[in-house]
């Protein structure tokens, strides 16, 4: 996979991030200077369950020393179901006419960890398709892009959660999925 891959990935799941921050932030509002700490945290996670799914999925790829990209398409396959079933979770309850979309206390640290382990299950599945197309993972590219966005992103949808500022979540939660699939997509085209 390209770095460009990783961005977009990484864009997908920092627009996650920031319409999770931004409900968050609505109900329970914290300072902007403790709200970094809070996101960062919520990064970080991510781009550590990110990194241990890449290496799980590397491990469980299809591989034979003989014939090295025998199993390319099979692999690509894999990641694209894997992004298949996390983009229908992660777009499920934003088609409902009245969603109902958890919504966690900021001011409580354990519920800042459960948090942003919750929302880690789709970034590590992610991760283990990524794996699959990826035989060797390299830390960089996979860390970098998806802790920059989510801080970034993250921190714009907490603030936009203190302003009450209207998003209109189910078309970012759409454009989120379409990069995430479009990914998918371009590795089987590749594979």
């Amino acid at each position: 996979m390209s770095l460009v891959s990783y961005i977009i990935l990484a864009l997908a799941f920092g627009i996650g991030a920031m319409l999770l921050f931004r409900r968050c932030g609505e109900a329970t509002p914290v300072q902007l200077m403790p709200g970094l700490g809070i996101v960062a945290t919520l990064a970080a996670i991510h781009a550590a369950l990110y990194w241990l799914g890449a290496l799980v999925g590397s491990y469980l790829a299809f591989y034979t020393p003989e014939e090295p990209d025998r199993y390319n398409d099979l692999n690509s396959y894999v990641f694209l179901g894997l992004a298949a079933v996390v983009a229908f979770k992660m777009l499920a309850p934003y088609l409902r006419r009245e969603p109902q979309l958890p919504i966690f206390n900021l001011a409580d640290k354990l519920a800042v960890l459960s948090m942003a382990v919750a929302t880690g299950v789709n970034v590590l599945l992610v991760g283990v398709g990524t794996g699959f197309v990826e035989p060797e993972p390299n830390v960089h590219k996979i860390i970098w892009p998806l802790l920059i966005t989510s801080i970034l992103l993250g921190y714009l949808g907490l603030m936009f959660g203190r302003q009450k500022v209207d998003l209109r979540p189910r078309r970012w939660m759409i454009i989120a999925c379409v990069l995430l699939l479009g990914v998918a997509v371009a590795a089987v085209i590749n594979a």
